[in-house]
């Protein structure tokens, strides 16, 4: 099992509204364009984690004075096993730059009084990170939802191929 703490902030432009992906983006500024994004400012790093493969769960809790308010979501999903460069979560097996895939929640999906915190650059989030990996064979896993998972260690590559 691994686990990893980001933190990050609401962003006025927070519209939560795609329906395939959700992002915790790492740059401070955010346009009306970003629609999956849930939080900016983020900050941590996920180190191991993203290259195990397993169950991979991203809890995501915003704490606000203005709004005042507190609320949380999980997504859950498989981890790609690919170090990413960005922080997205994914309804899709696609892997570049995903730290969940085949998710069970995209931006569309995260709660209202959620959403509404997150809209505040007052608000301050935390997302925890988790990839718990099965004791039996983990591609059964992958393949039950339809993902194929490469072993990319030996190939040094960052996962760009899936």
């Amino acid at each position: 099992m691994c686990i990893k703490l980001l933190q990050c902030r609401g962003h006025p432009n927070v519209q939560l509204s795609h329906p395939s992906t959700l992002e915790l983006e790492k740059e401070a500024s955010l346009t009306p364009r970003g629609d999956c994004i849930a939080c900016v400012s983020c900050k941590g790093d996920l180190g191991e984690c993203v290259e195990e493969k397993g169950l991979a769960a991203l809890y995501i809790a915003a704490l606000s004075f203005f709004p005042p308010g507190v609320a949380s979501t999980i997504v859950s999903g498989l981890s790609p096993a690919a170090r990413p460069r960005r922080l997205i979560a994914r309804r899709s097996c696609h892997r570049v730059d995903s730290i969940v895939i085949a998710a069970n929640r995209a931006a569309a999906d995260v709660p209202e009084n959620l959403r509404r915190l997150l809209m505040s650059s007052y608000t301050r989030c935390l997302a925890l990170y988790l990839v718990l990996a099965p004791d039996d064979n983990v591609d059964t896993v992958y393949e039950s939802v339809g993902c194929i998972v490469e072993d990319m260690s030996d190939r040094g590559a960052s996962g760009d191929s899936g």
